[in-house]
């Protein structure tokens, strides 16, 4: 993992760098679309609020939390917890670990844009990202997978408070259910990448998952940058002959595989 300062600086340079916020300079009417449609979407639905409420009242929650992680976990968890056995509540574990509101806001306005049918989430935690993406796109079926049941369980939970009934959850190792899960799948059109961050592992998921994509597809990996190994895991998937455009938000990276645009990589503030 960066050091703090050095991901300081990285996330200056991005800061300096990027472009595109309200569209402007964009050549390419897809990415104007996105730009101006999904990432400057400022539309707080009935539906948003109800997933913002929930997602505060179980940030405070105070409800013990004992399990063991599994893999590289992310940017904001504590380097003493890494496979270790975690003693923690809800509350914190979802303020350091899970998405924020503003991903979990884009993650929902995807939803919402591009209703793929398939999604595939490498990386339940406690479930906050899955209600973003199952409220986006409530006619989906959605498969979010975990090798810790106790998160999966919190993740059942948040699930049915918001009476959402198009997520199935999989408590499973994700180098042997990855596998199994895509044997049983025709095609994914969209995956959220927030499991192990390592630079060997997220290559490998992307490399099964790629198989199952289409020309419509859209790949999310989240914590892009948190470390140099997901950064150069980064720079590798968005160079694969398959992706036409990739569009890095610092901790977001989203890929894309339509034939007919232009292809491109762009740093866009977020």
């Amino acid at each position: 993992m960066f050091t703090s300062l050095k991901f300081v600086i990285k996330y200056c340079k991005y800061h300096i760098w990027g472009k595109h916020k309200k569209g402007h300079g964009i050549h390419s009417p897809f990415l104007f679309d996105i730009v101006t449609s999904v990432l400057n979407n400022k539309n707080v639905d009935d539906e948003l609020k109800q997933i913002f409420n929930l997602h505060d009242t179980y940030k405070k929650s105070k409800e013990p939390l004992v399990f063991k992680e599994m893999g590289a976990g992310s940017q904001r968890k504590s380097k003493k917890s890494d496979s270790l056995i975690v003693t923690t509540t809800v509350g914190k574990a979802i303020r350091k670990s899970s998405v924020t509101k503003k991903y979990g806001k884009l993650l929902y306005q995807v939803g919402k844009y591009f209703q793929p049918q398939n999604i595939l989430e490498i990386g339940t935690s406690l479930g906050i990202s899955t209600l973003y993406l199952a409220q986006g796109a409530s006619e989906s079926n959605i498969i979010t997978m975990d090798g810790v049941k106790e998160k999966i369980e919190i993740a059942k939970n948040t699930a049915r408070e918001l009476n959402l009934h198009n997520i199935r959850f999989y408590c499973t190792d994700f180098d042997t259910g990855l596998p199994e899960i895509l044997k049983k799948t025709d095609t994914l059109d969209f995956v959220f990448f927030d499991g192990n961050h390592t630079c060997e592992a997220t290559l490998k998921y992307f490399e099964s998952c790629l198989e199952k994509a289409h020309n419509d597809s859209v790949f999310i990996l989240d914590d892009i940058h948190w470390s140099s190994a997901m950064t150069k895991a980064w720079k590798t998937i968005k160079n694969s002959p398959k992706v036409t455009m990739s569009i890095d938000l610092f901790q977001f990276g989203i890929l894309f595989f339509k034939t007919e645009i232009t292809k491109g990589h762009y740093v866009i503030k977020f």
